[in-house]
């Protein structure tokens, strides 16, 4: 609820004065309180604040976009209608939804969280590695792949280019491409909020509207799924085992994250978004295993380490270091078996983790 005091306000009568100095102090008290949690919370897992800025700015813009096409459609269809006073209302809204679903909790969905803020540690890792590319470097390997590979080489990396290139949009212009599972339950977030907004001007004939509008914005939900155009890439490519790691690497190094992810899920029998959370996963040596299980060699992973160190504050290259030499005597098969249950379907992983969480009930006492 807001506390903010319009000058309006303090003008009224004595009660309603009281009502907004009363939420001020609750207001007041629950800022005081997310301080106080902030303050005291363990550092392990906490985010930087360029992530946490960048998750956020994300997040609203994504939101913002979403909002902006289903009330757009919705506002045409009752426009069509002869509904002019909702259409108007529709039309005129530029950031409705947004400050609803933080108001209602909704944005704390783990999920949801959970993809923003890997696609906003994607955009920084890309960004830090952009920066270590030397300027006479030479094409980046999907430029060399569009001009040297063979037709469906061309084709897959054109569309790669077209979608990654779509997921750049600098500053408001970049927008989530969420899982389509994700952006569905986001459409209907949104459309409820629009629905609420309407209120009594909306009925049965808006209801519709919003639902078309928002199926129409659902069946385009695959369209620029980043981590799947890498996936056809290195597919089309279909890279050897000793291809692979310079494939990498050169991925790394034309800044190229989601097609890093695409050649490790590749080599390493995983899916590419599983692949993509190892990669992004700083804290651990769960990445340096996945490569070698991919048949990555000791140099190779090296390589990668170094440059991924670089790019990411939050990566200690001395745990690879610790590891290098062990892990270049690991046999690729025995990474692979370490790495196995990984290669189950996401649904599947998720139900084995939701398992892990809760102790058997005779281990519980009961």
């Amino acid at each position: 609820m807001s506390a903010t005091f319009p000058h309006a306000s303090i003008t009224g009568d004595l009660a309603r004065l009281s009502i907004h100095v009363a939420d001020a102090e609750r207001a007041a008290e629950q800022r005081l309180a997310v301080g106080i949690e902030d303050i005291f919370l363990s550092r392990p897992g906490r985010l930087d604040d360029r992530i946490r800025a960048a998750t956020l700015r994300l997040a609203e813009a994504s939101i913002g976009a979403i909002e902006q096409q289903v009330s757009g459609d919705t506002a045409r269809a009752l426009m069509a209608l002869g509904r002019r006073e909702a259409a108007a209302l529709l039309g005129s809204n530029r950031a409705l939804a947004w400050p609803r679903l933080l108001e209602a909790g909704l944005m704390r969905d783990a999920g949801l969280i959970g993809a923003l803020i890997a696609q906003a540690r994607v955009d920084l890792l890309d960004e830090s590695l952009a920066a270590l590319r030397a300027p006479d470097a030479g094409p980046t390997v999907v430029t060399a792949l569009i001009e040297n590979g063979d037709a469906a080489q061309r084709a897959a990396a054109s569309n790669f280019l077209l979608v990654d290139g779509m997921r750049r949009g600098a500053g408001e212009e970049r927008h989530a491409v969420l899982p389509p599972t994700l952006q569905a339950q986001i459409i209907w977030w949104i459309a409820a909020a629009l629905r609420e907004r309407l209120g009594e001007i909306g009925g049965a004939e808006a209801d519709i509207a919003l639902s078309e509008a928002a199926q129409h914005r659902i069946a385009r939900a695959n369209d620029g799924q980043v981590i799947g155009a890498a996936s056809r890439l290195v597919r089309a490519l279909a890279p050897t085992t000793a291809d692979r790691g310079t494939l990498m690497i050169r991925a790394l190094e034309s800044a190229r994250t989601p097609l890093f992810a695409a050649f490790l899920a590749d080599g390493a029998g995983v899916d590419a978004e599983a692949a993509l959370s190892l990669v992004l996963d700083s804290h651990s040596d769960r990445l340096w295993l996945a490569l070698r299980a991919a048949g990555l060699d000791r140099d190779t992973i090296a390589r990668v380490g170094f440059l991924l160190s670089e790019a990411d504050r939050e990566r200690d290259l001395t745990m690879l270091i610790e590891v290098l030499d062990p892990l270049g005597a690991l046999d690729p098969v025995a990474a692979a078996r370490a790495m196995s249950t990984l290669r189950l379907p996401e649904d599947f992983r998720a139900a084995v983790r939701a398992l892990a969480r809760r102790a058997p009930l005779e281990r519980a006492g009961a």
